[in-house]
């Protein structure tokens, strides 16, 4: 499972060390890997957003507010989900405005925030980016756009569309850096996304015209997660 990278963004340091707190207890419960950044500003945030996966935001903010930073979050970031928080109401219309994906009412519940979670880690599927090379460019790609990837010599091919990208890591290192929940390694040498799969029989994949032959030992743990991915994720 991949690391999801969260910022928590409210003026005062108490709110944000509470929130802190129950975002980690609701993430160690299901066994999400996570990293959790706190900021006292929009600006600090904004410094940052980049790297970020997920921000808890609060609305009411001198200088900067939470719909102002939202917006430049959009411009910076557009991957990254918002979650907005204040104890006022009337400001849940303005959240939708900004995308946000979720509005938290102060005081925080856990269940509040479990559900904010759940919601936030079920629409990131395929949304992490990956850094990848062409004729010696880096290019920032998603995750989801990855048809599949193939080992060759010291370094892996990414096919992408009609292109191909490659990077120098492992077919074990690019494992290790896609989400699996998305991904599956069908033998030695490829990876398949299971959202590009046309067509699966027996030990046959074919994705996009191309066929792929399943490792005869993988084909019972290829079908239970083509099945959990069916029917979490379509």
């Amino acid at each position: 499972m991949l690391m999801i990278k969260i910022g928590i963004c409210d003026d005062e340091e108490l709110v944000t060390d509470i929130l802190q707190r129950i975002i980690e207890e609701c993430l160690q419960e299901i066994g999400q890997h996570y990293e959790i950044h706190t900021f006292l500003s929009g600006r600090a945030l904004l410094e940052k957003v980049q790297e970020l996966d997920v921000v808890f935001l609060d609305v009411l903010m001198p200088d900067m507010n939470g719909y102002e930073t939202g917006k430049q979050i959009n411009k910076l970031n557009p991957g990254c989900r918002i979650i907005m928080a204040t104890g006022e109401i009337e400001y849940f219309e303005e959240a939708f405005k900004i995308n946000a994906v979720w509005y938290l009412r102060k005081p925080f519940y856990k269940e509040g925030i479990m559900e904010a979670l759940t919601r936030v880690i079920h629409l990131s599927l395929g949304m992490n980016v990956v850094e990848l090379y062409k004729e010696r460019n880096k290019y920032r790609i998603l995750q989801k756009n990855i048809k599949y990837v193939r080992a060759y010599n010291s370094y892996t091919e990414y096919f992408v569309g009609n292109e191909i990208f490659r990077k120098e890591v492992s077919l074990k290192g690019a494992e290790y850096e896609l989400d699996m929940r998305l991904f599956f390694r069908i033998d030695k040498k490829y990876i398949v996304n299971i959202s590009w799969i046309d067509a699966y029989k027996d030990e046959k994949i074919w994705i996009d015209g191309n066929e792929f032959i399943l490792s005869r030992r993988r084909k019972s743990t290829f079908y239970k997660e083509y099945l959990l991915y069916q029917s979490e994720y379509t």
